[in-house]
């Protein structure tokens, strides 16, 4: 039952922890390139610092480092905040209360507030004997804007004014008021002042009223101020340096649109400044590599830090290697001298073998080769021979054809008569062969001297039976134009009128 008790504690102790901005060194030192070594280092100060605002050393020596600033965005789940708006009314700071009842109002009906965050509002001007500076409008920090905004509407404006310094206020007592409540909430929650204030504090004497000491319990109990300034008199700077060194924010204007705008932008930065900023630090370590653990120092700002030591690596062979790199590369030349020679005795005796082997192929090859070309040749005659007495064939084959289509005109009486005409000019050719060229070269059988006229225009063939046109000119390609119609080819009749060129032939048979 203890063990379960204690487990059950501690687990609730870590979530609380984990759940605050964890600042410092994140994650593990990387040594994976040892000697040089890398982390991580976060800073509370969410506005990126140089180089030469850290010191690193190691035995108390400044070692030099590789620095790169990272983004300051918070990549975790948003944080559990308790924020609680200081609402300073000092009844003769003319219009202070309504613009900051306006901006109240506003900013929680305007804001898309996260789930994870409650309010809590208290009004302040001076603390009066026995009574506490800080008055809350509502019963402690709550998620529900509906009881702000009722709450708000009931506060009734204060009506007590001061003689002395009567636009003063305890302004830095009601923050350390403000502190001291956050510190009663959770410890998993995040705690936050948002104050909307003049600026003027009242000028009494101790401790608790000055901002020095209002500072540094701030930073003691990790609570940022933010402020937002309705100006009167003057430029009031303490209150804003009292907002960054707390690392919130400030924002000055009588407008309550801007004003609502500075709010919305506060609260959209809570998360990422509450994270801080990170480094990436690389230095080269002067440790052995001996697997125990080496002190470093770190200062940010002239403030050390607490930084944990690391742990070098073990010896492994590489780092032997390099820390004994004569005696490893004897040793290699040694083994690869040994190596060398055992191959170059084995490629000797593998040679002398792979000789004779190729030698005897060598003879059989050229016995093959010799053969295949003896083949080859044989071949190649026969193939010659075999086309030799195909094409005679082919001839004689075309010789008997065309004889026999020739004695066939002869006997059926066939010798039809052409009748040319080119301009003016006329004659008549009789085919007494059965196949006939047309064109204006002079080698054609019908020499029609034209320029429209191809060289080589039409043939005309006897098949046995018809008298078959065909077209042979590459310039008309259309056709040829027999009896008023173009043809690629046609069987000519008695009297067929043929257009080639500007030349008109009429067949007779």
């Amino acid at each position: 039952m203890k063990r379960l008790l204690f487990t059950t504690l501690f687990a609730a102790v870590a979530i609380a922890v984990s759940a605050q901005p964890q600042h410092g060194l994140k994650g593990n030192y990387n040594t994976e390139n040892f000697p040089r070594i890398s982390f991580v280092w976060n800073s509370p100060s969410p506005e990126s610092l140089d180089k030469s605002q850290f010191v690193l050393t190691e035995d108390g020596q400044n070692v030099d480092f590789d620095f790169k600033s990272l983004s300051n965005n918070n990549t975790e789940m948003p944080y559990k905040k308790s924020i609680l708006f200081l609402w300073e009314d000092m009844a003769v700071n003319q219009g202070e209360y309504e613009f900051a009842k306006n901006t109240l109002k506003r900013f929680f009906s305007e804001t898309p507030l996260s789930g994870n965050d409650e309010f809590c509002i208290a009004v302040f001007n001076r603390k009066d004997d026995g009574t506490p500076v800080l008055t809350p409008l509502h019963n402690g920090f709550t998620s529900s804007t509906s009881v702000i905004d009722d709450a708000i509407d009931r506060y009734p404006k204060s009506k007590r004014k001061y003689q002395s310094h009567p636009l003063e206020s305890d302004l830095y007592l009601a923050i350390n008021s403000g502190i001291d409540m956050l510190k009663e909430e959770p410890s998993d929650r995040l705690g936050v002042i948002v104050v909307i204030t003049a600026g003027m504090n009242m000028k009494a004497p101790g401790a608790s009223t000055e901002m020095a000491t209002t500072r540094q319990n701030a930073e003691d109990a990790g609570v940022p101020i933010y402020v937002l300034k309705y100006p009167l008199r003057g430029n009031t700077p303490e209150v804003n340096t009292l907002a960054e060194s707390t690392y919130g924010q400030y924002a000055s204007d009588k407008n309550a649109d801007y004003a609502v705008s500075y709010l919305k932008e506060f609260y959209s930065n809570m998360d990422s400044r509450a994270y801080g900023h990170d480094y990436h630090i690389t230095f080269t370590t002067s440790a052995k590599r001996d697997g125990k653990p080496h002190n470093i120092s770190l200062a940010v700002g002239k403030v050390t830090q607490n930084i944990p030591a690391f742990t070098s690596p073990n010896m492994t062979f590489g780092d032997w290697v390099s820390e004994n790199t004569i005696l490893f590369i004897i040793l290699v030349i040694l083994g690869i001298g040994l190596i060398v020679l055992a191959i170059l005795l084995i490629r000797r005796s593998i040679a002398k073998r792979n000789k004779k082997i190729a030698e005897t192929e060598a003879g059989l090859q050229n016995e093959i080769n010799r053969s295949n070309q003896a083949l080859n040749e044989m071949q190649q005659r026969h193939d010659l021979e075999r086309r030799q007495r195909e094409q005679e064939a082919a001839l004689k084959a075309q010789a008997e054809n065309d004889e026999r289509l020739l004695n066939l005109m002869h006997t059926k009486n066939l010798c039809p008569r052409l009748q040319c005409r080119i301009g003016e000019n006329s004659f008549n050719y009789y085919m007494d062969k059965i196949k006939i060229t047309l064109g204006r070269n002079n080698d054609n059988d019908v020499v029609l001297p034209a320029q429209t006229v191809s060289g080589y225009h039409a043939e005309i063939a006897f098949d046995g039976i018809n008298f078959n046109l065909t077209n042979k000119s590459h310039t008309y390609k259309q056709g040829i134009i027999v009896n008023g119609q173009f043809f690629q080819q046609c069987i000519l009749k008695n009297g067929d009128m043929i257009g080639i060129g500007e030349a008109l032939v009429t067949f007779f048979i």
